[in-house]
């Protein structure tokens, strides 16, 4: 099981970098908006409770940004997969689906984090001072959230039977949970409805844990009324949920 799981990942990891396209777009687009966002709102959205600018609030939401984009569509290998005949070769191996599902995930995580260091690598620019506890915390949130959108990708992927279907459906899920996760502006202001969906964002909970990360783990975060405890409970909750939830999937016929 052990080779079946490398291989996968190796694999995984293999065919993303040799696209130079596709890596270059899935760096660039986190820092065009964070520089776009952040000086263009820079006068219009105030974060309670700080001084600090708004591209300082914007940068864990942009690694987030990072995290969530590449969690999601490194899974599109599922369909290309299934189309080309690989997935089905795969699963006629005498190795358990679960193998499968983590050999996937691991991929996945690993380019979506190794890509969000790079984004997160601007904190001190912006006067974020994580050191090494807090660099360690946001690590720990980048793994959690993509393992949770690896885990969706791959249950979404395994559903759909083309990669158009796949980034329809994407397109729609992924941008509000983005917009709805406290990335972009801060829960306080917001409308009760609004502040009410994004209490129930299992993404709000991973951003809220990157931001206590990138902020070296103070005891409250301006912009995020979320604790620590909270964050990293729910985010590590989901992540778990979301893990046994493509396994399952993985047991039914593609």
């Amino acid at each position: 099981m052990t080779a079946a799981v490398l291989a996968l990942w190796s694999r995984e990891v293999r065919v993303f970098l040799r696209d130079r396209a596709r890596v270059a777009g899935v760096l660039a687009q986190p820092v065009l908006f964070w520089a776009v966002f952040g000086f263009g709102f820079a006068d219009s959205v105030s974060i309670p409770g700080s001084d600090a600018g708004y591209l300082q609030y914007l940068l864990p939401g942009m690694v987030a940004l990072t995290v969530l984009f590449t969690a999601i569509y490194s899974t599109l290998s599922v369909v290309e997969d299934r189309q080309s005949g690989v997935l089905q070769a795969v699963l006629v191996a005498p190795q358990p689906r679960s193998a499968l599902v983590l050999g996937i995930l691991l991929g996945g995580v690993t380019l979506a984090v190794g890509q969000a260091v790079v984004i997160g690598a601007f904190a001190p620019v912006v006067g974020l001072q994580p050191g090494l506890g807090g660099v360690l915390v946001a690590l720990l949130a980048g793994v959690l959230l993509a393992v949770t959108f690896c885990a969706f990708g791959f249950v979404m992927a395994w559903r759909l039977k083309s990669g158009r279907a796949y980034h329809a459906v994407m397109n729609v899920v992924l941008i509000p949970i983005w917009l709805l996760s406290g990335a972009f502006f801060p829960e306080a202001g917001a409308s009760d409805v609004v502040a009410l969906a994004m209490r129930l964002n299992p993404a709000t909970y991973g951003v809220g844990l990157l931001r206590y990360g990138l902020a070296g783990v103070p005891e409250s975060v301006p912009g995020t009324p979320l604790s620590f405890g909270a964050c990293l409970a729910v985010s590590a909750a989901v992540a778990a949920l979301a893990f046994v939830w493509a396994t399952w999937t993985a047991r039914r016929t593609p």
